[in-house]
């Protein structure tokens, strides 16, 4: 089962995305804490304050603490409300009797006498932060304190201010990121569209150049893919042209005999009618095998050829026994001169375009062929030479295209002109090359470039 295709742009955004949320929710449970640190200890600062403040006082009354008998203790009138302050505050006398209470305070004691510094205690079913101070010589001793909710919310509320800021440059991240990953994407989308809109025939590459950096290297491939696509159409479409084209000759020469045969008055021309038959028969043939094999090369890619040891020396001596009988019938003498090399490649391919080399050398030549092998240091070189007309010049890169025959070929050639144009896609399939030398005697030479 093939994997599930992934979205580039939701995986930025949902990365981007989490990652600025969880900082955000970090900052804020951190700013959160700091802000509730605070306000702890600007309340227990406030307390101390008070605590040594009242105690002051305090000092300044000490008959009234002297003559405290345990009744109802003073409570102190308040003389201002208009700011809310829930600070309240006992005095006791050195017997624990509470002498002075301020206005809220409750009756009953806020701790124990012999407490000292901070607590937090439960009173009334409400939690109070009690900070608690005494003379040295324990003359009055003092409580101060504050509801813990009042500092709970004041602490929420200060950390409410400053996250808000945080919210909405939260907001406005996650609008950045969204408009950058859309901006970061779109040449990706648009290069996606590009490519789907292309047609088969359509030529050139597809404009990748808003592409980033990264994705550069994608676009040179598709772009070479699509070279390579173009030409393959382009093969496939000139070869079934001009299959066609070559094979409208063979089939008009191949009626034309049987209806002279149909007519033929004796025995004789009725046989040379078909022999002339059974000739072109042969040569529609060649050029339907020649098709077919350049065809099936055509199709095959780099990777599509085998590698293993071939002998060239073998190869040669096993192409020349092949052609030994044509060319005892035409008086040809083929010398074989081989150092006896070998190279990695399609042994069947390499025999097809020497075959190719040597039938083509036969078709031309007078009386003497020459295979020669010979190795250099980083390439093998497979020449074949004859001692025919040659080719000329103006020629000598049109020999390699499809269905070429030079101007010999209409008395002397009965190819399909496939040949050379099959030698060289072997060559190129081996990454080897096939070039022009020159022969014996003005005539031509064909030579083969493998890699060792």
């Amino acid at each position: 089962m093939s994997a599930r295709p992934w979205s580039l742009r939701r995986r930025l955004l949902a990365a981007l995305g989490a990652a600025a949320l969880l900082s955000w929710c970090v900052s804020s449970l951190w700013l959160y804490r700091s802000a509730q640190l605070e306000v702890d200890t600007l309340f227990d600062d406030a307390l101390d304050h008070t605590a040594h403040a009242v105690l002051a006082i305090v000092r300044n009354e000490a008959a009234e603490l002297s003559d405290s008998t345990g009744g109802i203790a003073y409570e102190l009138a308040t003389i201002d409300r208009s700011q809310p302050n829930q600070i309240v505050y006992q005095v006791r006398a050195a017997n624990g009797f509470i002498a002075f209470r301020s206005h809220g305070a409750p009756v009953a004691p806020l701790t124990s006498a012999d407490d000292r510094g901070f607590r937090v205690v439960s009173l009334d079913g409400e939690e109070l932060r009690v900070y608690t101070l005494a003379t040295d010589d324990r003359l009055a001793i003092i409580h101060v304190a504050q509801p813990m909710g009042q500092r709970s919310e004041l602490g929420r509320a200060i950390a409410a201010r400053l996250m808000a800021p945080g919210a909405v440059l939260m907001l406005l991240l996650a609008l950045a990121v969204l408009w950058t990953v859309r901006r970061t994407t779109e040449p990706v989308v648009r290069y996606a569209g590009a490519l789907e809109r292309l047609a088969p025939e359509d030529e050139g590459a597809v404009d990748g150049s808003r592409l980033p950096e990264e994705l550069q290297p994608v676009a040179r491939a598709v772009d070479g893919l699509l070279a390579r696509v173009h030409e393959a159409l382009l093969h496939e479409r000139t070869l079934t042209a001009d299959a066609a084209h070559e094979l409208r000759t063979p089939l008009a020469a191949l009626r034309l005999q049987a209806q002279v045969a149909r007519r033929a008055a004796g025995g004789a021309e009725r046989d040379e009618a078909l022999d002339a038959l059974i000739a072109g028969t042969d040569r529609a043939a060649r050029v339907v095998d020649s098709v077919l094999t350049l065809a099936r090369y055509d199709a095959r890619g780099r990777e599509g050829i085998g590698a293993h040891p071939v002998d060239l020396d073998r190869l040669v001596h096993l192409v020349r026994a092949e052609n030994e009988p044509l060319a005892l019938r035409k008086g040809i003498s083929i010398e074989i001169r081989s150092d006896g090399s070998r190279v990695m490649g399609d042994e069947d391919a390499l025999a097809i375009a020497l075959r190719n080399l040597l039938g083509n050398a036969l078709r031309y030549a007078r009386s003497r062929i020459a295979i020669e092998v010979a190795a250099e240091p980083s390439r093998v070189h497979v020449t074949v030479r004859d001692d025919g007309p040659g080719i000329p010049p103006e020629l000598a890169q049109r020999v390699f295209h499809r269905f070429f025959r030079g101007p010999e070929s209409d008395r002397a050639a009965t190819g399909a002109g496939l040949g050379l144009a099959l030698v060289r896609r072997v060559m190129t399939l081996h990454r080897g090359s096939v070039q022009l030398v020159e022969g014996f005697a003005g005539g031509a030479g064909l030579r083969l470039s493998l890699p060792r």
